[in-house]
């Protein structure tokens, strides 16, 4: 009798072998044909890898009558930690498979220590892979790179450049000679002034007409010029 159990106990270890060899390939199917390819079309040209875990769960499932099981993303829009649903109609059961996702993108990183102040450029950066979950800000890619900008904090080597540790340098600055362009239609008129305060580019700031003394303001749109529309 004690043989029979134990025969029966190894026989319902196979079948729950099967069973959970069976979802984690369907699993394994759903990450492959829906889930990377989704996340895809979210983060084009992002390395995708999803990571299973606690599959050991799988072997307490009872058997689905069912060919397949459903799949569903708890957390769709998670960008590390979801749960995936799993689910039988035949019998009815539902289980949760935790799953761990890292979407690494390429991005430009310091080189080199940068000083707050400092500009952003060849010399000091590279390219390395990223998780996305560990930027903060906007990052920066070859496409899109950063040089130009200036470091608004010391940057240590290999930090990656984003949003939160630049900003825009000054192209006038308070005291500096500027040319000032008044355009109206297709009348444009060019007069020496006086910046009054200091501007990044785009950035409306008030400058004096060196001719008349009159104090207008202006935006920034180059090095030492500002663009006065009437």
């Amino acid at each position: 009798m004690r043989v029979a159990r134990l025969t029966i106990a190894f026989i319902c270890l196979q079948i729950g072998g099967s069973l959970a060899a069976s979802i984690e390939e369907q699993l394994n199917h759903f990450i492959n044909e829906v889930e990377i390819p989704r996340l895809a079309t979210i983060y084009p040209n992002a390395n995708i890898k999803i990571a299973l875990n606690n599959l050991a769960s799988l072997n307490y499932l009872p058997a689905c009558q069912d060919e397949t099981v459903n799949i569903s993303n708890q957390r769709e829009g998670a960008a590390k930690r979801t749960n995936y649903v799993i689910s039988c109609q035949n019998p009815v059961w539902k289980s949760y498979v935790p799953a761990t996702q890292s979407i690494l993108v390429s991005a430009v990183k310091t080189s080199a220590p940068i000083k707050r102040g400092d500009t952003i450029n060849r010399s000091n950066t590279s390219i390395g892979e990223v998780d996305l979950v560990d930027l903060r800000g906007q990052y920066f890619t070859v496409e899109r790179p950063p040089y130009g900008l200036v470091a608004s904090r010391n940057i240590r080597t290999n930090t990656f450049i984003t949003s939160t540790n630049t900003k825009q340098p000054l192209l006038i600055k308070k005291g500096d000679q500027v040319l000032i362009t008044a355009r109206s239609g297709s009348i444009q008129v060019r007069m020496n002034g006086i910046a009054l305060e200091s501007g990044i580019m785009e950035q409306q700031i008030r400058v004096k007409n060196a001719s008349s003394g009159r104090i207008i303001y202006g935006k920034v749109v180059s090095s030492g010029e500002v663009l006065v529309n009437y």
